[in-house]
């Protein structure tokens, strides 16, 4: 499973060995975008939905806890490791808050970094992996629930209604349905 990664760095030369040094493929990842500022970034994450981004904490415009806070605003679950010159402690804290996995602090040490961004990556891919999972089984259960649900109206034991709740779930089904039931004399000769 191919994750999409961005890269968000105002030093340009540093967002470049961030692209060139890192094994992208090698990590079955690819980066979609690159930006010189969080207000960039956060134009971008809309675009592309990265599930990884690599991020400077401060630039100009829009610094990094601010890029976090947008897309944690926004509801999105991508994953972010901050990357810093400085060792301030509130921006660590505010990093932390906002649900930071990781802080790579420059000069940056390549290979800590790389194994960073494989430890993350595996944990994104076991997130996405189980959501497909309940997502197949919740599908599975769907279709079952409305065999049981047109069985029930062919035997006369519907409830009138196709609105079913289960564990906080709502499913209402939009097939409409047509049912024809036919009595036949003599049907177990025929």
């Amino acid at each position: 499973m191919r994750l999409n990664v961005m890269l968000v760095d105002d030093e340009i030369h540093i967002l470049k060995n961030l692209n060139m040094v890192i094994p992208w493929e090698m990590l079955d990842m690819q980066v979609v975008s690159l930006a010189q500022n969080g207000a960039e970034a956060w134009a971008a994450f809309q675009e592309h939905r990265p599930d990884l981004i690599l991020s400077d904490i401060r630039m100009p415009i829009m610094d990094g806890v601010s890029l976090v806070k947008e897309i944690r605003d926004a509801g999105e679950a991508c994953e972010v490791i901050m990357l810093t010159g400085f060792t301030d402690f509130e921006y660590t804290r505010s990093a932390i808050r906002y649900g930071v996995k990781d802080y790579i602090v420059k000069p940056i040490n390549y290979q800590e970094l790389h194994e960073v961004i494989e430890r993350v990556g595996g944990e994104i891919r076991q997130r996405k992996q189980a959501r497909l999972l309940e997502e197949k089984v919740w599908r599975e259960f769907t279709e079952l629930a409305k065999q049981k649900y047109l069985f029930d109206a062919l035997m006369g034991q519907a409830a009138g209604h196709s609105h079913y709740t289960i564990t906080g779930k709502t499913q209402t089904w939009g097939e409409k349905y047509a049912v024809f039931v036919a009595d036949l004399d003599d049907y177990p000769q025929l």
